[in-house]
C-alpha cells in the first residue's frame, strides 16, 4: 500500500476558537488584577477553564482529528474528535468524485452512499487529483 497524502481541512478553520481563547484570557488577566474573594477567584478560574475546554479545545481536536488519506487502495475518511467515524472506501467501490461550489468536494460510492469533504484549499484541484487517480484504478 502506497501512501499518496494527507489531506488536512484548511487551518482557517481554528480562527474563531482562536479569538474564542484571547478573548476568555483577556477577560481572566483583567479581573487577575483586582483584589477578588477567594470564591470569586476561582469562580472566575473555573469558568475560564470550562469555557477554554468548551470553545477551544475541542474544536481544536476535532481540528487534528479530520483528515483523508489518499492511499494506493483507496480512501481513507476521518471526522471528529478522536476519529471514531473512520470510513474506509477502495477505489472500485467509489463510482464518481465530484466538485460542487456549495457541497464541496463529493464522493459518490457504488451504493449511492456520499461523503461530502468540505473546508479543504484547492478543492477543484483535489478533485481532479482523485479523478485521476480513480480513473488509474
Amino acid at each position: 500500500m502506497t501512501h499518496y497524502a494527507r489531506l488536512r481541512p484548511r487551518l482557517s478553520r481554528l480562527t474563531l476558537p482562536l479569538v474564542w481563547l484571547g478573548a476568555i484570557c483577556a477577560v481572566t488577566s483583567f479581573f487577575s488584577v483586582y483584589d477578588l474573594g477567594d470564591l470569586v477567584r476561582y469562580t472566575l478560574w473555573a469558568t475560564a477553564a470550562v469555557a477554554a475546554a468548551i470553545l477551544w479545545l475541542l474544536p481544536a481536536l476535532k481540528f487534528g482529528g479530520t483528515f483523508v488519506d489518499v492511499n494506493s487502495t483507496g480512501l481513507v475518511i476521518s471526522n471528529g474528535i478522536t476519529s471514531r467515524r473512520r470510513r474506509e472506501i477502495a477505489w472500485t467501490e467509489i463510482a464518481s468524485i465530484n466538485y460542487s461550489a456549495m457541497r464541496g468536494i463529493v464522493v459518490v460510492t457504488k451504493d449511492e452512499t456520499e461523503y461530502l469533504l468540505r473546508g479543504y484549499a484547492n478543492q477543484k484541484l483535489i478533485t481532479a487529483q482523485l479523478q485521476t487517480l480513480l480513473r488509474g484504478k
